[in-house]
């Protein structure tokens, strides 16, 4: 190939900027051949294609008194670069050079030797995946844990789809839940926003929505920016290709803060650790470790309402917002959501454990259906805690309160169906209409189900901060609690145990273990300070 036929034209820098942003004059040609200055690479071209837009670096070589070439790859931003290129030049030259720089191997010969190898590995060893293949394995097989039987949690689905196929409609037709061992699993939904119909299988969802089509451009008139995984140009290449340098180029290019990154990370570990029966004996090196994509903190948290990370209330505003609670839920505005925000107040227990409660969870003292050694207790089964160990609320008077206010509420006549509902906060969204299967009949599936239970408490809480005139956001109540809780008994390693921390020192000091009474005695301890409903 001569340099007439090429189509010289002396423009961009080897930089990685200065190739993204080159447009260069094809003069009524398909494609153009560009000198690339300052690359330090004999011979290195940039092939510009004119109808894909595409740029792909081209190497001249002479072998046996003729010119060739061979393509090393395509540009492509955070996945192929300019140092990309250079160190796969380097080393193939290494290979097929000698002493005095001069080509004594055909690379073409060896690449295509090369590719024959793995062609016939591919057929007699292993079925080569790419990394959105990976991904739809992965979804198909229902998200499985790595180390254990069984599926992560709902709660880790939704934000492992997120990254992997998510700011993209077809997350909008997913809905998540978890069985009675606390195994996630999915289900299929129509779209009334996008009027889509409800997909059959993770296939016909995936058809519907391949990769790169359906992603969210906005959302209420912000501009969403962030793609999935799967709606990447890194989706497209083999899983095997991963390396922690390209891992770690998709990362620096997301917008995203600190605590996503690593949820990010966490899906990249995931993925990886469950397509290995896709790479063969000779695995590479795990490119997914957090020690090889060590992601910086920011100082200052860019996160949505991360002001309130480290924001209490004081007793007395807590006061103000159990009084608007209490006027909320017998105005019989927001109902349940009400009483649900009031349990998180007087006992710490968080949103997502709240929300999972069971009326079976219940042992009351004197409570004839109590057939376990459980007394005053409202228990949190391992399966529905974030650190999957079972812990119990006391029910202290406060929480005995509220108790009491839900059964007043479930005597009244539009709310006795929901007495059969398992939920001790039940959605009143639902209705008997909507508890029927497509046989008509009522399911019992359906009615112990994720629809029939509430999910959110947004609603219930604006009503109450515009009434209560208070700021923040529903977790800071759990905050607040564990705040008294070491207050009031002196050390955090026996608030530990009221709150559920993995660990004391995410509140102060070492754990303690303490039985139940002794952890019933904490929480009546803890409750003289949420008294509210005597004043």
């Amino acid at each position: 190939m001569t340099e007439s036929r090429l189509h010289t034209r002396l423009e961009p820098t080897f930089t990685d900027y200065s190739i993204n942003k080159y447009k260069p004059n094809y003069n009524g040609k398909k494609k153009v051949y560009v000198k690339i200055y300052d690359s330090g690479i004999k011979g290195l071209l940039l092939n510009c294609i004119k109808k894909t837009g595409r740029k792909y670096f081209i190497q001249q070589f002479w072998f046996n008194g003729k010119s060739d070439y061979w393509t090393v790859g395509e540009f492509r931003p955070h996945i192929f670069e300019v140092k990309d290129c250079k160190t796969k030049v380097v080393k193939l030259m290494d290979d097929h050079t000698n002493d005095n720089n001069l080509w004594i191997k055909n690379p073409k010969t060896t690449m295509r030797h090369r590719n024959e190898r793995i062609k016939k590995a591919e057929i007699l060893n292993r079925q080569m995946k790419t990394i959105n293949e990976c991904i739809e394995e992965l979804c198909k097989a229902n998200f499985p844990k790595i180390r254990k039987e069984g599926t992560i949690t709902a709660n880790s689905m939704r934000t492992l789809a997120l990254h992997l196929i998510g700011y993209n409609k077809r997350t909008q037709h997913l809905v998540y839940d978890d069985n009675e061992f606390g195994n996630g699993f999915i289900t299929f939904k129509a779209c009334r926003k996008y009027n889509t119909n409800k997909p059959e299988s993770w296939d016909d969802l995936f058809s519907k929505f391949p990769s790169g089509h359906g992603c969210i451009k906005e959302i209420n008139g912000k501009e969403i920016k962030d793609r999935s995984l799967y709606d990447s140009d890194l989706g497209k290449m083999l899983i095997e290709e991963l390396t922690p340098a390209i891992v770690r180029n998709y990362l620096e290019g997301s917008t995203k803060g600190w605590a996503t990154k690593r949820a990010m990370i966490d899906a990249f570990q995931i993925l990886w650790a469950n397509s290995k029966k896709y790479m063969g004996d000779d695995k590479p090196l795990n490119p997914t470790t957090r020690e090889a994509l060590e992601v910086k903190k920011f100082d200052v948290s860019k996160g949505k309402n991360s002001e309130y990370n480290r924001r209490k209330f004081t007793p007395e505003t807590l006061q103000r917002i159990w009084v608007s609670l209490q006027k909320i839920s017998h105005m019989g505005k927001h109902t349940f959501q009400s009483e649900a925000l009031m349990l998180m107040l007087v006992s710490g227990v968080r949103q997502t454990e709240c929300l999972k409660i069971t009326k079976a969870m219940v042992f009351r003292q004197g409570n004839k259906d109590n057939e376990f050694d459980m007394d005053n207790i409202i228990l949190l089964p391992g399966r529905m805690t974030k650190n999957r160990e079972d812990r119990f609320i006391t029910i202290t008077e406060p929480v005995a309160f509220i108790l009491d206010r839900l059964d007043e509420i479930y005597k009244q006549p539009k709310f006795q169906k929901y007495k059969f509902i398992k939920w001790l906060f039940p959605t009143n969204k639902s209705t008997p209409k909507t508890w029927r299967g497509s046989d008509g009949e009522l399911s019992t599936d359906i009615m112990n189900s994720r629809k029939t239970r509430l999910t959110d408490l947004r609603e219930c809480w604006e009503t109450m901060k515009d009434d209560a005139r208070v700021g923040g956001v529903p977790r800071m109540l759990r905050k607040s609690y564990a705040s008294i809780a070491v207050k009031q008994l002196k050390t955090s390693a026996k608030a530990k145990n009221l709150t559920g921390h993995v660990r004391a020192s995410t509140l102060d000091i070492h754990y303690d273990v303490h039985n139940q009474d002794q952890v019933k005695e904490y929480a009546n301890e803890v409750s003289e300070v949420l008294q509210f409903h005597k004043k």
